[in-house]
């Protein structure tokens, strides 16, 4: 058995995610994530490709895991689950298999909370759903078990502590390629293979580079494209250890950057110092936006950003990272100790023919917050 944490950390874990389920009035609870399942259980695979679930019930026994038989072997040695319920895609209904399970724990006449913003729950199973359990009392949990994971223990961030040395040491070996003639893929390869060479496990978003023009895309994936002296160059990947992530974005430069690169990278780089410095504990959650935009503000540069500042993060699998909280108008949590995030201040400024992306895995303290990367936020010069 390969477990990240010690069994007790996975006793209190569903102990905790219980005593939310009777706060909100839960009698079962049916969540089929992966980053969910994960951290409740130790599983760890792709097959959520497939229907799968683990159905709680208010007991104190284990919790009941519905997966295909392909992924039995992976359950028995990566979790601490004793009985899977198992079932075969040739001659079994997964979502009969899932109903049946909730009729077996006396949950068909319950009141059963469920993801309903999953990507695994696809509409058309959640229909069969309810039609199989007409007398279930369906409530949205989509965020019960991600808020517990706000707050994360001193294991929790080692792991990502362990996750954003080694997205620097890629960082640096994507840097030091950057040249005239190499391609974006080719440097999205350096960052693989650096992550691999550090020790990280694949993250749920590829390496992600875009130059040139194309730089003023946020969320843009590698091409074919070749570097040119002058292009601007971002980058954004993410170390993982044990599945928690940790994110880093820069922006490099082939060659000297012109005056106006110049000028709104060393406006990003204090506008994301400045967001870091206000996301200390018992900071609302927009406090590092608004901290962010007075800075960018100052060359009129708040209208150029399309993206949020950040979100929280840590346990993750394809196809995204991002926890519930956000840090945005809007958004009533308050920062505290133990929670990471990011801070993210990307701007795109197509009608000038360039992006910057700066960005980093920021850990709430005691006494403050910092990032969790030693990289500096300046824009690097590969001249």
């Amino acid at each position: 058995m390969e477990l990240p944490f010690t069994l007790p950390t996975y006793d209190d874990r569903l102990r905790r995610v219980r005593a939310r389920m009777t706060a909100q009035g839960l009698d079962g609870l049916l969540v089929s994530m992966p980053d969910v399942v994960h951290w409740l259980t130790g599983v760890s695979s792709v097959g959520y490709l497939w229907p799968q679930a683990l159905l709680i019930d208010a007991g104190d026994g284990e919790p009941e895991y519905i997966t295909r038989t392909t992924e039995e072997p992976g359950v028995h040695m990566l979790s601490w689950l004793r009985s899977p319920r198992v079932y075969d895609i040739a001659t079994q209904d997964a979502i009969e298999v899932m109903a049946d399970s909730v009729r077996k724990h006396g949950l068909d006449k319950a009141t059963v909370g469920i993801e309903l913003g999953a990507f695994t729950l696809l509409p058309g199973n959640w229909d069969r759903l309810r039609a199989l359990l007409p007398d279930v009392r369906w409530v949205d949990a989509t965020n019960l078990v991600p808020e517990e994971r706000l707050i994360k223990s001193p294991a929790e961030i080692a792991y990502q502590t362990q996750a954003a040395e080694m997205a620097d040491y890629a960082m640096e070996q994507v840097f030091a390629a950057v040249r005239p003639g190499v391609s974006e893929t080719e440097l999205a390869g350096i960052a693989s293979r650096a992550l691999g060479e550090a020790g990280s496990e694949y993250a749920a978003i590829p390496p992600m580079v875009v130059s040139g023009e194309r730089s003023a895309m946020v969320h843009g994936m590698a091409s074919r494209r070749t570097l040119s002296r002058g292009d601007v160059v971002c980058i954004e990947f993410a170390g993982v250890v044990h599945r928690y992530h940790a994110v880093l974005m820069r922006t490099a430069v082939v060659g000297q950057p012109t005056p106006r690169v110049q000028e709104v990278a060393d406006c990003v780089e204090r506008a994301t110092e400045a967001a870091i410095a206000a996301s200390g504990p018992g900071a609302p959650a927009p406090a590092p936006d608004d901290a962010c935009n007075a800075i960018l503000g100052e060359l009129d540069l708040v209208r150029r950003r399309c993206h949020r500042i950040g979100y929280s993060l840590g346990v993750a699998y394809p196809p995204g990272w991002l926890e519930p909280m956000t840090l945005v108008e809007g958004d009533d949590h308050i920062l505290a100790p133990g929670m990471s995030f990011t801070i993210e201040p990307n701007l795109h400024l197509p009608d000038e023919g360039f992006g910057i992306k700066m960005g980093d895995t920021v850990l709430c303290t005691e006494t403050g917050a910092r990032s969790l990367s030693k990289l500096p936020h300046t824009l690097y010069v590969a001249d």
